[in-house]
């Protein structure tokens, strides 16, 4: 049988990624359409109640954007104008509803060929804060 779970703090989903195998939900522009109408038989970790994933906050040095932040958000956000190809990328990601939903994170776990969000984090020299158990 498969087990859900919709942590609230990160600690919490980190307990429960050491516990079991999990396929993360986010977004789930990406989710769903690759489900199909097949049965879920997959541990699911729904990481939408994860807030500290989410938002935008400039520093003195760099800004930070979450993993669950959408498309919607980062286009929303007064960033510099060093950031205009990430926001161009931004209004190519799908339709409006999909920029609603998916997450900057799900663009580039999903090792899809038209990430369209990569090649201006490149350019940004982006780099990824991962937190393992």
């Amino acid at each position: 049988m498969s087990r859900y779970a919709k942590p609230t703090s990160l600690d919490e989903a980190l307990t429960l990624l050491g516990d079991a195998s999990w396929r993360m939900l986010a977004g789930g522009t990406d989710f769903y359409p690759a489900q199909g109408t097949r049965p879920l038989t997959e541990n699911i970790l729904d990481l939408n109640g994860l807030d500290a994933l989410r938002g935008i906050a400039d520093t003195a040095s760099h800004v930070v954007i979450g993993a669950r932040t959408t498309w919607s958000e980062l286009l929303r956000h007064p960033l510099p104008p060093a950031f205009d190809a990430l926001k161009q990328a931004a209004r190519e990601v799908g339709s409006v509803q999909i920029q609603n939903m998916a997450s900057i994170a799900g663009n580039l776990c999903n090792a899809s060929p038209a990430a369209d969000g990569v090649p201006p984090l490149i350019v940004l020299d982006a780099e990824v804060e991962l937190r393992s158990i």
